[in-house]
């Protein structure tokens, strides 16, 4: 299981409105100082990601929690949305090479026009998988970090 802090935003009913930052390996590379995507990241600033998840530790807002994704629906996930748009691009452009005559004007053109057509249907079948089957890889709510709602009381007894 994969786990990561995120802060309660707002409950709404039974569902947490969570926000998490965006963490990157680069702060851990030995190449960090010579990596453009270090680079990159520094420049851009810190990113947050907002995402939904049940609310089974009675959370509220300003609470932190601790959320968990399992190894297999992160790779599945990562599979989809890496594979599905590159195989729809690669095969959209080898049907448009195949379909179209060697004599037509601009003839690669047409082909890299639907390669990015592809790309795009890929994208979109893969944004439609996610919606189709969300409770698969939806992140679960671990534990609670912090009570955000209770104050300790100093001095008592």
């Amino acid at each position: 299981m994969v786990e990561e802090q995120a802060q309660v935003i707002e409950v709404r009913g039974s569902q947490l409105m969570l926000e998490a930052q965006t963490q990157s390996a680069c702060g851990n590379c030995s190449a960090s100082k010579g990596c453009g995507t270090s680079v990159l990241s520094k420049v851009l600033g810190r990113k947050f990601s907002r995402f939904q998840a049940k609310n089974t530790v009675n959370a509220r807002a300003g609470d932190t929690v601790v959320v968990g994704l399992s190894e297999e629906a992160l790779l599945k996930a990562s599979l989809v949305m890496y594979l599905v748009p590159i195989l729809g691009m690669i095969l959209v452009a080898l049907l448009a090479d195949s379909l179209l005559a060697a004599s037509v004007d601009s003839r690669d053109l047409w082909i890299a026009a639907s390669a990015l057509l592809g790309l795009a249907g890929g994208a979109v079948l893969a944004r439609f998988y996610f919606a189709a089957s969300a409770m698969r890889f939806s992140p679960v709510v671990l534990r609670k970090i912090t009570d955000h709602g209770k104050l300790p009381v100093f001095g008592a007894d």
